[in-house]
C-alpha cells in the first residue's frame, strides 16, 4: 500500500517542500523521478504493511537525489532494511502548528 495523493501532499505542504532529514528543496512533480534534481519520496515512520497509518502524520517526504536522504538516512544504504523512525529524527519536520522541532 502506497500513501494516496492526499496525504503526500498534506506531508509535502506541512515541509514547505523541503527534505525532512536535509532541509533542500524539493520540486512537487518530481515524485519517485530521481533523474532530476529536487526529487523525492513519500516515506512511512512505521510502514503501512506493519501497521503504519495512511495519514500524514506517518509520512515524511525524503529528498532522493544528493545526498539521498531517503537510502541514506531512512535505510541505512539498503533498500531491504527498515530502520525505526521518529519526526525527531527529523530536524526540518513542522509541525501541525508551524514550528519546527524544539531542541533541549
Amino acid at each position: 500500500m502506497r500513501f494516496d495523493y492526499n496525504v503526500k501532499n498534506a506531508a509535502y505542504v506541512r515541509q514547505h517542500g523541503r527534505c525532512a532529514k536535509c532541509g533542500k528543496y524539493l520540486n512537487m512533480i518530481f515524485e519517485d523521478r530521481r533523474e532530476y534534481e529536487g526529487a523525492w519520496t513519500a516515506h512511512a515512520l512505521v510502514p503501512l504493511d506493519e501497521g503504519g497509518r495512511n495519514k500524514a502524520h506517518n509520512c515524511v517526504i525524503l529528498c532522493i537525489t544528493k545526498p539521498d536522504c531517503h537510502l541514506g538516512f531512512a535505510h541505512e544504504g539498503d533498500l531491504q532494511k527498515h530502520v525505526f523512525l521518529t519526526q525527531f529524527a527529523f530536524p526540518n519536520w513542522i509541525s501541525k502548528n508551524g514550528t519546527g522541532q524544539v531542541w533541549q
